[in-house]
Order: structure tokens, then sequence, then C-alpha cells
């Protein structure tokens, strides 16, 4: 066959790929502006993975007990809840509350899609990436700051001392 035969599909399937590339970035830069903005409790990691090079290890406080109401989850039903529902204070600070199979919350809380890394669960990524030579700004870390959208998609936007203080770079 032909070149100019198959062009027009294959013109048509990049089309495809572009456009589903455009939602996901419009879909996340939304989370960004309109996403309500919490704070997950970091807790210390092996301190010799804990800077490699321009990223951060992170491991979140909330991911202990997630784990473990999964695990209870997983034995009772089978099933695994697609988000956790948190409580959030006045300030941003989230706690767990519940797991649940929508992202429905009330005046308070705040759901965050559970995120599946090989055999673990998170609510956040494993790794926070900074400028090289800035290292020593984020090791204070103490929150991870998270846009939430309504539908539980959240994004890390950065890093914050005990007292929330944003440290570097803020996405927003």
């Amino acid at each position: 066959m032909t070149l100019t035969r198959w062009w027009p599909s294959m013109v048509a399937a990049w089309l495809l790929v572009m456009a589903a590339a455009c939602f996901a970035i419009v879909s996340h830069e939304r989370t960004l502006r309109d996403g309500q903005l919490v704070y997950l409790e970091l807790v210390p990691v092996d301190p010799r993975s804990l800077m490699q090079g321009d990223y951060m290890a992170l491991e979140f406080a909330l991911n202990r007990e997630l784990e473990a109401q999964m695990a209870l989850q997983q034995m009772q039903s089978g099933a695994q809840p697609a988000y956790a529902r948190l409580a959030v204070d006045e300030a941003g600070r989230t706690s767990f509350l519940a797991l649940a199979d929508t992202a429905d919350s009330h005046k308070g809380q705040v759901s965050m899609r559970v995120r599946q890394q090989g055999s673990r669960f998170s609510l956040g990524p494993n790794a926070f990436f900074f400028q090289e030579g800035t290292a020593a700004v984020y090791e204070q870390a103490d929150w991870g700051g998270f846009r939430v959208a309504e539908d539980g998609t959240s994004l890390l936007v950065s890093l914050h001392d005990e007292k929330l203080n944003a440290l570097g770079f803020s996405r927003r």
C-alpha cells in the first residue's frame, strides 16, 4: 500500500493523540487553578534515599493508615475503594476518615483518588523533583501541598515546613 493511502489514517490517529493530551493538560490546569489546597504530612524516609540528585524521596503519614485500611477492606469484601475521604482542618491539614467508592465529600472534608504504585497504595507521588543545587531548601519539608479537584484528582504543588510556609518554588 502506498503512503498516500495511509496518510489520512496517520493524521487522524495523531490528531486523536493530541486531543487526548490537550484534554489532560486542560484538566490538570483546572485542578491547579480551582482545586482545594490541602496539606498531607510527610514522614521520614530512609536517609540514604532522602536526597538523590535533583529529587527528594517522599512518604506521607496517611499512606500507612491508607494501606492498613485498604488491606482490611480487601479482606472483608474483596473490593478496592478508589477514594480516601480526609478531614481538613481550618489550616488545610488532613487526617484520614474513611475509604469511599465515590469522590463525594462534605464540608470540612476532601476526597482524594487512591493511587496504586506496584503493590502499595498512596495518596501522592513518591518523589518531589526540584532544581539542581536547591536540595538544602527542601530538607526541612514536613508537609506536601496538594491541589484537589472535586473529582478526587490531586496534584502535588509544593512542599512546606512545620508552619506550612512554602519551601522553594511553588507551582500555585
